[in-house]
């Protein structure tokens, strides 16, 4: 056979091929859409209250006010509530409160003690002023008390017409 003989037979045969089905050219196809999604972040945050001051002495409650004046055996709170939150599935820290020393202005035999308790058990106590907590908490109440005491022992004229200053003192609550 000639050469334009093949090349037409061979031709021939592809197009009959291709329109015979053998030469279609298709690829399945599906789709599906990824779920609307996200995440969230939690917190943490520290507020506070005010705070009240109490005569030990008496049994009525917040009864000592500023313009009261101590005398040997007086012993006198001042309380004040802070409310903590913390969510987030790994949250640990720590909370401080970062105490600032009294300004006794003269004052020899007054005392002064900070103590704060937490309503919440997940938060744990490591000393008067310090927490940690290795799980998210919600939320908890610190209830920080200071305590001011002029020992019935002070005489004579000792510690009169004396003042003292404690400056604010700061808790902190933050992720480690």
């Amino acid at each position: 056979m000639n050469k334009m003989m093949k090349g037409s037979v061979a031709g021939a045969t592809g197009i009959a091929l291709l329109m015979g089905g053998f030469g279609t050219y298709a690829l399945w196809s599906d789709s599906e859409q990824l779920a609307q999604n996200g995440v969230q972040s939690g917190d943490l945050t520290i507020d506070t209250a005010a705070g009240s001051y109490d005569d030990a002495n008496t049994a009525a409650a917040n009864d000592w006010t500023a313009s009261d004046k101590m005398v040997p055996g007086d012993k006198v709170t001042y309380t004040q509530t802070f409310t903590v939150t913390g969510t987030g599935k790994n949250l640990r820290g720590a909370i401080a409160l970062a105490t600032q020393n009294m300004s006794p202005n003269g004052f020899s035999t007054l005392t002064r003690d900070v103590d704060v308790i937490s309503s919440n058990a997940s938060i744990t106590k490591v000393d008067a002023t310090h927490f940690t907590f290795d799980a998210p908490f919600t939320s908890a109440t610190l209830t920080a008390t200071v305590t001011y005491v002029l020992p019935a022992s002070t005489g004579g004229t000792t510690d009169q017409l004396k003042s003292a200053t404690t400056p604010a003192s700061t808790f902190t609550i933050s992720q480690s």
